[in-house]
């Protein structure tokens, strides 16, 4: 890889990169200049010809380092792209040789964050040439990456001069967790009819007496502002209304490091977030309003809502989740504290058999008139931890917080979960002829269905 280091030559911009151009090697030009002391003190043949000789390599090689910077152009097009795990991604990378000289060498650095793709190569370019192939892989994680930044490494074929092209532009590439089919059993229990009724109204109803008031966060009605309050306090603060059979549940995953279990698919990790998109997706086809709050580095929070469409933008904030700084799960609780008003639901997954969230969870409830709270336990012994969750539910039931456990490979995935997985695949007839069976999903067809405006019945279309 040539280095970033060197004297600069020169440098200039493009509308799609940043060109410069520096000396690789210094040797060559101590040597003409030892050459030419040589020639002014001790003229000689020898000496003229050492320094005209070295002179033209040196000049050639700029000549040949400045055609390739001005020359050389690449491009990357994303033509399919990955909807959940199993999709194909593919792209189309051109390298474009306007100069009249070759291009002996060019190195492609890519920075992407797909997971198992790279279109990291060394390639080679006829003069006036344009040259394309394909980079292609297939998604195997849930997760929000991006293609790009990238950059063409190039120069003199002597390696004196380095050229560098710097390519900013970036792709995000959504790819959605797997969902899969749960048992009734580990769906929020309905005990309470007033809070958990499936409502065939189309917005909350809610009382005019105030509960409380929350530090605001985006989603909220302006109108709900509580002025005296973000008077004193200097930040905005809303309103929270008792309800009417609010139906609204909020889950909150554990996402401290120092709780999670198992590697891979098979992960307390990953095992969490299928169940969390699973139960997004069964409890917002109930009708019920649901929300996220997850605290790793940041929080994250989803305002509840109880229409099909928010099932996307749940999904979205899902697929990136991951432990990061260690965040207990009682600092997590009194984190959503201020969104937690009376008669929500609150639904945590954990693999933590700490008694210290349970109390975290009491003292919330101690502040919220009619609060109730649910936990799945997953269940440590069987992703290879210490401690049995059996145990520890009636620790939980005698603070009156209902528990189910899920153990290792309860939760199965389910392939396909949004609709084909899209690959290419091909027949091939007697006569020998190749004919499409099907095709990844074109990246330009699925921006347009993920926007909202173009959603049918809350799915997007297409899918």
């Amino acid at each position: 890889m040539a280095s970033k280091r060197g004297w600069r030559v020169f440098n200039f911009s493009r509308p799609t990169c940043q060109v410069s151009l520096r000396v690789r090697q210094w040797q060559p030009f101590a040597a003409l200049l030892i050459i030419l002391v040589w020639y002014l003190f001790a003229p000689s043949g020898v000496s003229v010809t050492c320094v005209t000789a070295l002179a033209g390599i040196l000049a050639a090689s700029y000549v040949w380092a400045r055609a390739m910077a001005l020359g050389l152009e690449g491009k990357r097009a994303l033509h399919f792209t990955a909807l959940q795990v199993g999709d194909e991604l593919e792209e189309f990378v051109t390298l474009t040789n306007n100069s009249r000289l070759p291009a002996l060498w060019i190195e492609f650095v890519d920075r992407s964050h797909v997971p198992g793709y790279n279109v990291s190569s060394v390639r080679a370019a006829d003069a006036r040439s344009i040259s394309e192939w394909r980079a292609h892989t297939i998604c195997t994680q849930r997760g929000v990456f991006t293609l790009g930044p990238w950059e063409l490494l190039t120069g003199d074929p002597l390696g004196i001069f380095s050229v560098r092209q710097v390519y900013t532009q970036t792709e995000e590439i959504l790819v959605y967790p797997p969902l899969a089919v749960l048992p009734a059993a580990l769906l929020p229990h309905r005990h309470n009819v007033g809070d958990h009724r499936p409502l065939h109204q189309p917005l909350a109803a809610e009382t005019i007496n105030v509960v409380t008031t929350r530090q605001y966060f985006p989603g909220d009605p302006l109108h709900h502002i509580h002025w005296r309050t973000y008077a004193r306090q200097g930040v905005p603060f809303v309103k929270t209304f008792e309800p009417e059979a609010s139906s609204t549940i909020w889950l909150i995953p554990d996402l401290d490091p120092t709780v999670q279990l198992g590697e891979g698919q098979d992960s307390t990790t990953e095992t969490s977030v299928v169940l969390l998109a699973s139960l997004f997706a069964q409890l917002l086809q109930d009708r019920l309003a649901v929300g996220l709050f997850a605290y790793t580095d940041t929080e994250h929070v989803i305002m509840p809502q109880r229409s099909q469409a928010h099932l996307w933008p749940l999904l979205r904030a899902l697929a990136p989740l991951q432990p990061a700084a260690r965040r207990p799960l009682a600092e997590t609780l009194n984190r959503a504290h201020a969104l937690i008003s009376g008669s929500d639901l609150l639904v945590v997954v954990t693999p933590s058999l700490d008694p210290d969230w349970p109390r975290a969870i009491r003292q919330l409830g101690h502040s919220r008139r009619a609060f109730n709270a649910e936990a799945i336990l997953l269940d440590p012994a069987s992703f290879g931890g210490v401690g049995q969750a059996e145990t520890f539910a009636p620790f939980l039931a005698d603070l009156g917080i209902p528990a189910r456990v899920v153990r290792r490979g309860d939760i199965q995935p389910i392939s396909g979960a949004y609709g084909d997985l899209r690959r290419w695949e091909f027949i091939t007839f007697g006569t020998g002829r190749v004919v499409v069976r099907k095709a990844p999903r074109e990246a330009a067809a699925l921006s347009v269905a993920l926007n909202p405006a173009q959603r049918v019945g809350g799915r997007p279309e297409g899918l």
